[in-house]
């Protein structure tokens, strides 16, 4: 299977019974979306991989300020699944699939 680096981890964060968010997320595509759950390779600073399950939704972000654009409000969201928030460092680089790569950069510009 041939990979594609997706992001490269600016921010990540643990919620409850959810998982790892990682930052950055994406506009949903032209296309639409549909919540989709693959595997990953997560590419640390230090060069070492590890495999993981990923999962990609559509959320609404409850953003209060009028004069945000919609595509601020409905994003594509990668949350990593099993993994510890330690085992996701700053700087990691997310590889996917390359078609999952041109879905998501396939955005409402």
């Amino acid at each position: 299977m041939n990979l594609s680096e997706l992001l490269t981890v600016e921010e990540r964060f643990m919620i409850d019974r959810l998982g790892i968010v990682v930052a950055p997320d994406f506009p949903i595509p032209r296309s639409g979306w549909n919540p989709s759950e693959e595997t990953v390779t997560i590419r640390r600073p230090d060069g070492s991989e590890v495999e993981a399950i990923a999962q990609f939704n559509q959320s609404h972000f409850n953003i209060p300020d009028p004069t945000v654009p919609i595509d601020r409000r409905w994003r594509v969201t990668v949350c990593i699944l099993n993994t510890a928030k330690e085992d996701v460092p700053i700087g990691s680089r997310l590889l996917v699939r390359n078609e999952l790569v041109n879905q998501l950069l396939d955005s409402k510009v």
